[in-house]
């Protein structure tokens, strides 16, 4: 070793605030990803109860006339609405028989939301008991 210029060990200033600006984009970076991790959990099992009030509207009526006479309704801080339209449904046979008439059926769709926001919009179709 020379007297005049000792031998220095460690980290000088600069290096140590590169390694530290590089540690906080590394942090802000799983920050981020664990937040968005959780956000989409809760939207995942938001969307679950949803899709549950929705079936749990849809296997309450077994034919359309049953939504008809309830349009809306609330679950729990669940509220859904209901829009019932008459449509013909046609009915394809394989073979050369000729095609039955087509079926009366209601066009229904469903709409689930809570706190205003909307969370599940469903289509479906459901018989009438008699012709609309």
């Amino acid at each position: 070793m020379n007297a005049r210029h000792p031998r220095v060990h460690g980290f000088s200033l600069l290096e140590a605030m590169v390694a530290m600006a590089i540690a906080s984009i590394a942090f802000a970076v799983l920050y981020r990803t664990v937040g968005q991790s959780a956000f989409n959990a809760s939207t995942v099992e938001e969307r679950a109860e949803a899709a549950l009030v929705a079936r749990s509207v849809l296997a309450s009526a077994t034919f359309a006339e049953d939504l008809v006479k309830r349009p809306e309704g609330q679950s729990g801080p669940w509220q859904w609405s209901v829009q019932v339209q008459p449509e013909q449904v046609a009915v394809r046979e394989a073979g050369p028989r000729q095609a039955p008439p087509p079926l009366q059926a209601a066009r229904v769709e469903l709409s689930v939301t809570r706190d205003g926001r909307a969370v599940l919009a469903w289509t479906s179709w459901k018989p009438y008991r008699g012709a609309p």
